[in-house]
């Protein structure tokens, strides 16, 4: 069934009026985007304060001021900020009203995960969004997430 709304959601587009989608270039936080590679990232926000390797899903992780990077074998494939200065292409930051949220990316999708109720705007022809958790009247975080 996730399968079916992903498909459902991912054939929408923006100019269609599909709620809670939006291009794909605006899928990313501090400059970096999903699919940038180690030295891209580097060359962007420069050397990570610390790096974490963890047995997980997404194995690598660059932790900067602003944002905290993943990686699945050399390519970005997560981005997680709670920074007022980790913001989306459009503007969005932490700290933002929900308002401006829906000013900036128009109405998201709501969605009941494991981990909570969020806010949630997928990019167009990616398999990629943000989500953000509704909680309160501000944006908390944005976590770039993917379907694996």
């Amino acid at each position: 069934m996730k399968e079916l709304l992903l498909s459902f959601l991912l054939s929408a587009s923006p100019e269609s009026g599909g709620v809670g989608m939006i291009p794909a270039s605006d899928v990313s936080i501090a400059g970096v985007a999903i699919g940038d590679s180690p030295a891209q990232v580097r060359s962007k926000l420069g050397e990570p304060n610390t790096t974490e390797g963890i047995p997980d899903y997404l194995p690598l992780h660059y932790n900067y001021p602003n944002v905290r990077v993943s990686f699945d074998g050399d390519v970005v494939a997560g981005l997680f900020t709670r920074s007022a200065s980790g913001c989306t292409p459009k503007g969005l930051c932490p700290g933002d009203s929900l308002d401006k949220m829906r000013r900036l990316y128009g109405e998201p999708l709501r969605t009941d995960r494991e981990t909570g109720r969020f806010f949630e705007y997928y990019g167009v022809d990616l398999y990629c969004w943000l989500q953000i958790p509704d909680q309160g009247d501000k944006v908390l975080s944005i976590y770039v997430a993917c379907q694996p």
